[in-house]
């Protein structure tokens, strides 16, 4: 297990430990093919690469979990393996304590009172950081990483984070953010982009870090605090990049079409 705390298991993989677990997992459908199932008493899901796949996807949401995690956000624990000489996502559960016992979970939709069609296209991150004002704990440290969690998804170009793609653990005390999960980089052929859920109160959801920098006031932040957030997630990508992508076993090419492409496109240093 390497200091991230992620892992490869390829050859726990190949010695088939995991092998019957995925072939009888029971699928939970969804746009992309996904299973559950059970290890040594952890709930996981096991993340499927598609035929239609263009570029790495499994390989990709890892190496975007792995650098959130070095970059200091809270995230579900993942793990890559590989079956039948393909690479499959293990994600760890935050909804579940062992195999069996529940947490209650909600999406941002839910936290929102919005449906997932069709109102839940008006879900934003600035009502979402209202909310975590009024009724979550400790919520200026949930503000912060909320907006790391934003930047982190412009960094890397996750531009599927949609308010089903958050969520809040339902405790006693209150509300809190769960773990961050599906920090999935998409598909991008160059030029602007924008994020699924507006981080402005005027509808700003450029994918542009300046522009998120602008608007730290709703995550109550300062503008100098928000710019060393991103300044210090845009180095961890760079340092730790090579290291991560071994972990991945990325080729040489796939590494090169995500560095500039999905992770620290130019266009989102514009100012």
């Amino acid at each position: 297990m390497s200091g991230s705390g992620y892992r490869t298991q390829s050859s726990r993989w190949s010695a088939g430990g995991w092998t019957p677990a995925l072939l009888h997992g029971t699928s939970i459908g969804g746009a992309r093919p996904k299973a559950l199932l059970h290890d040594a008493g952890r709930s996981l899901i096991a993340k499927f690469a598609s035929t239609s796949d263009t570029y790495p996807v499994v390989q990709g949401e890892f190496v975007a979990m792995s650098l959130a995690r070095r970059c200091g956000l809270d995230t579900a624990r993942v793990s890559l393996v590989q079956a039948h000489k393909r690479h499959v996502l293990l994600v760890e559960r935050f909804d579940r304590i062992g195999a069996k016992q529940r947490v209650r979970a909600d999406s941002a939709l839910t936290v929102l009172g919005l449906n997932a069609y069709p109102s839940g296209r008006y879900a934003t991150y600035w009502a979402l950081a209202d909310e975590i004002r009024n009724a979550f704990v400790q919520p200026d440290l949930t503000l912060r990483e909320l907006f790391g969690r934003i930047a982190f998804n412009i960094v890397c170009g996750n531009t599927d984070d949609h308010g089903r793609n958050h969520a809040a653990l339902v405790g006693a005390s209150g509300l809190q953010l769960s773990p961050a999960y599906d920090i999935c980089p998409q598909a991008r052929s160059g030029g602007e982009a924008n994020q699924a859920m507006a981080y402005g109160r005027e509808g700003q959801r450029a994918a542009n870090l300046a522009a998120l920098v602008a608007r730290a006031d709703v995550y109550h932040l300062d503008q100098a605090t928000a710019r060393d957030i991103v300044d210090a997630q845009v180095q961890v990508v760079r340092d730790a990049w090579d290291e991560v992508c071994d972990e991945a076993q990325l080729t040489g090419q796939d590494r090169s079409a995500f560095f500039g492409g999905q992770f620290l496109n130019p266009t989102i240093f514009e100012s």
